[in-house]
């Protein structure tokens, strides 16, 4: 069992054709990413077409984990009952390493909010929640 930030009361991600392999490696505790297997590109969110060449040919690819804070918003206000107690928490965007400048979005955990600056090392944790959902968050490396 992962440790734990967020209660399972949280809205779910929906899970599609497109988005299963992601959250399938994220049970696995992998983080993956969608390449292009015609120009080679990654991508995420996951989708159907290639925003770079329109090609639908796709791979799964497992990344490190790591990579740097991008942005982020510091919620301070809970937008459920169920989170009250978790305020404040940290939506980031990381930028991946070694993906040629993918960025996902998900929670930064763990940091220290006076610490937060762009350019910031960050390394992906795993979350269990309810349901057999396991989310990546990422915590300061």
């Amino acid at each position: 069992m992962s440790e734990r930030w967020f209660p399972d009361a949280m809205p779910r991600p929906a899970v599609d054709a497109d988005t299963a392999p992601f959250f399938e490696a994220a049970a696995r505790h992998q983080l993956v990413v969608q390449r292009c297997t015609a120009c080679g590109a990654h991508r995420h969110p996951p989708r159907p077409l290639c925003p770079h060449c329109h090609a639908f040919d796709v791979a799964w690819e497992q990344v490190s984990g790591r990579g740097t804070l991008f942005s982020w918003s510091v919620v301070h206000q809970p937008f459920l009952p169920q989170l009250a107690d978790k305020v404040p928490f940290v939506v980031a965007v990381v930028e991946l390493e070694g993906t040629g400048g993918t960025r996902m979005t998900s929670n930064l955990v763990d940091a220290d909010l006076a610490a937060l600056a762009a350019g910031l090392a960050v390394e992906v944790v795993f979350e269990d929640m309810a349901g057999g959902l396991t989310l990546p968050r990422f915590t300061p490396a």
